[in-house]
């Protein structure tokens, strides 16, 4: 039995070599096999820096089986002699079937005829042998049609009219960038949320606008943790889903060429947001909480923002009445960012949370709240701007407060500095 995995060497007799020296995972062949004239089995391993394969005995030269991590495909196999270590990845399936092998040959439980190769029919590892970790489709014909390399990493399937989205991707739990721009694609199916490794995420020039509010629940799951970019472009887009703003570690958002009116209120939530485009939309205000981003650049060219709006200057309401319990519990769980899902919280509790307002403050409030139109100079929120000439250098932004003393501060705030009027 052989396996294609990634393995890294570490020589225990060495502790103190500096980590930057030692030696780095690499693409490699594990083989258990059989020699024919003592009948003993041992591991040959292969790999670009050992093309002629190192042995290492199995018999009483096992120290330790590690395998903590092996629902990961992670496990590490110490031995005696050599004072080798092999910390080895890959596929889990290939993983635990080669720890399964491993463990009927130390307890003598393999026959004769499962391995009877020697090792030197163990072909070293080629090129075309190491599964892809990218892997391009411009035409319908490149399309695998055995399936998708589980090592997959990166996975561009652009212009081929595809109409949804393969239930294969959805096992590539390796996979860091998914492009998917240029298709046909109405929807995306929730459990792509459980791609815990997925950075950016390319569905330009689709069809997702039209997607019910149900078809978008691949927001929520491990996807606020992990994704940096977002390109929902050219989509025909009517709304966009509050969820969104529960994708805290968004560095680039692209919103352009839709057909948005409307922003999600919690967008000022996604504080690690730097590069964000909303271009050629219909938008005529945008969300106060926008006022919390610190931002590298901001494009919302081409919309149909007004000159000036009212700021309801000088009104001040009266005392707001206090919050129930559960206004207070939840925005407790938003302040603190707490993962929640439908699964772990009531589902009625979960749509709660999920259409909060959010204050200038950048706390959230749900029903009980103040609310007043403002204009906002967007240099004081990036540094590079892209509006049309027409449009001014003001945007008028919808601002919630949670309280009284929030909004004072911000009717203060506006009389003293003319970014915010």
């Amino acid at each position: 039995m052989k396996i294609q995995c990634t393995v890294c060497v570490v020589n225990r007799s060495l502790p103190n070599v500096p980590t930057n020296l030692r030696k780095k995972p690499c693409k490699s062949t594990l083989a258990i096999c059989r020699n024919p004239k003592n009948e003993e089995y041992c591991l040959m391993l292969f790999s670009g820096q050992s093309k002629t394969g190192t042995k290492y005995s199995l018999k009483t030269n096992i120290r330790q089986i590690l395998t903590r991590f092996v629902n990961e495909g992670k496990c590490t196999v110490q031995f005696i002699n050599p004072e080798h270590d092999l910390c080895i990845q890959g596929d889990i399936i290939s993983v635990k079937g080669f720890l399964h092998l491993l463990k009927r040959v130390l307890e003598g439980k393999v026959s004769h005829k499962e391995l009877t190769v020697s090792s030197m029919s163990v072909t070293p590892v080629k090129s075309k042998d190491i599964a892809p970790t990218k892997l391009v489709i411009t035409k319908r014909s490149e399309y695998p049609l055995k399936g998708f390399p589980r090592a997959l990493e990166s996975l561009y399937i652009n212009d081929i009219q595809r109409c949804a989205l393969d239930k294969g991707i959805l096992q590539l739990y390796k996979l860091r960038v998914l492009n998917l721009s240029n298709n046909l694609i109405e929807y995306l199916p929730e459990e792509l949320n459980k791609l815990s490794n997925l950075r950016e995420l390319n569905v330009s020039r689709n069809q997702l606008g039209k997607a019910s509010p149900r078809q978008w629940q691949w927001l929520d799951g491990s996807l606020w943790k992990t994704l940096n970019l977002l390109d929902l472009s050219h989509n025909d887009l009517n709304f966009i889903p509050e969820q969104l703003a529960k994708l805290y570690n968004l560095t680039t958002l692209h919103l352009s060429h839709n057909n948005l009116k409307v922003l999600p209120v919690g967008i000022g939530n996604l504080r690690n947001l730097k590069i964000f485009s909303a271009s050629n939309n219909s938008l005529s205000i945008l969300p106060g909480s926008i006022k919390k981003l610190k931002l590298q650049t901001i494009d919302i060219s081409s919309n149909n923002f007004a000159q000036s709006m009212p700021n309801g200057a000088g009104i001040y309401p009266k005392v707001l009445p206090v919050c129930t319990l559960k206004e207070y519990s939840a925005k407790k769980v938003l302040w603190a960012r707490i993962p929640y899902s439908k699964g772990s919280l009531p589902t009625t509790l979960v749509d709660y949370l999920d259409y909060a307002k959010y204050c200038v403050c950048g706390k959230a409030c749900f029903s009980i709240y103040l609310r007043q139109s403002h204009n906002l100079l967007l240099s004081s929120i990036s540094e590079l701007v892209s509006r049309s000439v027409e449009d001014g250098i003001f945007v008028p932004i919808d601002c919630y407060f949670c309280s009284l003393k929030c909004l004072s501060l911000a009717s203060y705030n506006r009389h003293r500095n003319p970014v915010i009027r």
